[in-house]
């Protein structure tokens, strides 16, 4: 264990980079949407290589706006429309986690994911202990020890990851019990409130925007139409809880025996270094009596150091079980299960009432158009100095003053271009829809025509009586025929039904009544 804390301090250097590194990449995780829109800013004034001078170079015009200024507010509106929330965002994110029971939940915070990093230091020093001089056999004392601490590392950021997996397992397991135990409460009514069986089927279409969908269905709906990778019997699966359990188990066993195993060869080595022949130039009862009395305290001690070191490994043990079930917890307790939760937790946290998120939303969008402007002035400043330095055509010079073209009036236009599109997107199921009723109705309606064509064939084919034909029902030769009142009969109902015509029906009495 000493060289092992010898190696960390002669590589400090390297420690501490490492550290530092994956705390910026956390910063950098958590604040990467600022760090892009500084960066766009930044970008877009750099001189002579920026996007602003790269972009004043381009005078290809399309609907009344050079290509170079769509693109620099194309850039600007992709964080415009992020900030572009209304109050009803607002009220639909509150809904959203009511309804899948998450209100009240939070993402990992950062210093749970401190807590986490100092658990992986941890266990991997406590794992690099214990795997030195058996991860790399032959080599030299340092590079086992460089070998186990980096193998240990791999071990602990699998465990780290599995036990946090595992608690969020379980929390969605919790979440589905719910709807399970809501289903057995709520399908009786149902049943009787609206004459139809409840089933466990979500409804797709909910989501973040059309959280309305289910105001009015049962609560255990309501769960599963937000709750993500769910079985078709929303029951609860536990795969990766057992792999971690058993994982868990196998790790603490495995390493208690590795360190059983290293205090065992030490004690060997103690025997092997006691010098047999101290006692050489003693009497011989003497030397064997003294011999004997080391040999017994030499096992005492051992036998004390082997209780106490297995008492000690016992303890580690206990101790990394407990790390983990930490992990379990923290992976319970903090995070979502819903599939837009984070995202509701994201609009609605931090805001009192809907007027401070309406405020706070208008006041991001303001000041993302007014540096969208601003950059948008410095091209237009910078293309209609270069247009004028050229003498170019009047029309060009015309496109130069005009003052339209602001990132305003951009989001105007994008937004009645996506609005446009919505309304084509609708029109075209609508009609999608009514292809295909016409398309059934068609088929029905030739079905029905087959079937009268079929009936008004056989009526024809059946011959009408002679006048000169005598029918006799005790003729044995001959079979039964039809009466003319019977034909007439059958012909009237042919009528009634509309599958003939009245000239067809009239031509048919005449035939057969001569």
């Amino acid at each position: 264990m000493q060289g092992l804390i010898d190696t960390l301090i002669l590589y400090r250097v390297w420690v501490l980079a490492a550290i530092s590194t994956i705390v910026l990449i956390l910063l950098v995780i958590k604040f990467w949407d600022k760090i892009k829109f500084w960066w766009l800013c930044s970008w877009m004034s750099f001189p002579l290589i920026g996007g602003i001078a790269k972009l004043s170079k381009s005078k290809t015009i399309k609907d009344k706006w050079y290509d170079s200024e769509r693109v620099l507010c194309s850039k600007f509106y992709r964080y415009y429309i992020s900030f572009d929330k209304d109050g009803k965002m607002y009220d639909n994110s509150v809904s959203y986690l009511n309804k899948i029971d998450e209100i009240g939940r939070k993402p990992l915070p950062i210093f749970m994911l401190i807590i986490i990093f100092a658990l992986v230091i941890l266990e991997a020093l406590g794992f690099a202990y214990v795997l030195a001089g058996y991860t790399i056999p032959g080599a030299s004392e340092s590079l086992q020890q460089k070998g186990a601490l980096g193998i240990a590392f791999i071990i602990s950021i699998i465990l780290v990851m599995l036990t946090h997996f595992s608690g969020d397992e379980m929390y969605k397991n919790s979440l589905a019990k719910k709807v399970r135990e809501f289903f057995v409460v709520e399908k009786n009514d149902y049943k009787n409130n609206t004459d139809s069986s409840l089933k466990l089927i979500p409804n797709s279409k909910v989501n973040l925007q059309e959280n309305h969908l289910d105001d009015n269905e049962p609560r255990c709906l309501q769960i599963l139409n937000r709750l993500k990778h769910t079985n078709a019997q929303v029951t609860r699966t536990w795969y990766i809880s057992i792999i971690t359990a058993v994982l868990i188990v196998f790790i603490a066993i495995g390493a208690t025996y590795v360190r059983g195993q290293v205090l065992e060869k030490q004690l060997n080595q103690e025997i092997s270094n006691v010098v047999t022949n101290v006692y050489e130039s003693a009497p011989s009862e003497l030397a064997e009596i003294q011999t004997e009395a080391d040999n017994k305290a030499l096992q005492e001690q051992q036998e004390a150091d082997r209780k106490g070191g297995w008492a000690t490994f016992i303890v580690l043990a206990v101790l990394f079980v407990f790390i983990q079930i930490l992990g379990i917890i923290i992976g319970f307790k903090w995070g979502f299960a819903g599939k837009q939760s984070k995202e509701a937790y994201l609009y609605s946290h931090g805001f009192a009432s809907r007027d401070e998120f309406e405020s706070f939303y208008n006041l991001k969008k303001d000041r993302i158009a007014s540096v969208a402007n601003e950059k948008l002035s410095i091209l237009q400043s910078k293309m209609s100095n270069l247009i004028h330095s050229h003498a170019i055509s009047g029309d060009e010079l015309d496109m130069v003053d005009e003052k339209y073209r602001t990132f305003d009036n951009y989001i105007k236009e994008h937004k009645e271009k996506d609005r446009q599109r919505r309304i084509d997107k609708e029109v075209g199921k609508v009609k999608e829809a009514m292809e295909i009723k016409k398309g059934k109705e068609k088929a029905e309606q030739d079905n029905k025509n087959d079937e009268i064509y079929e009936r008004s064939e056989k009526v024809e084919k059946i011959p009408a009586p002679k006048q000169n034909e005598i029918s006799s029902e005790n003729s044995p030769s001959l079979p039964p025929q039809k009466s003319k009142k019977e034909i007439l009969k059958e012909f009237k109902e042919l009528l009634d039904e509309g599958l003939i015509s009245q000239e067809k029906y009239d031509e048919k009495v005449k035939e057969i009544l001569g």
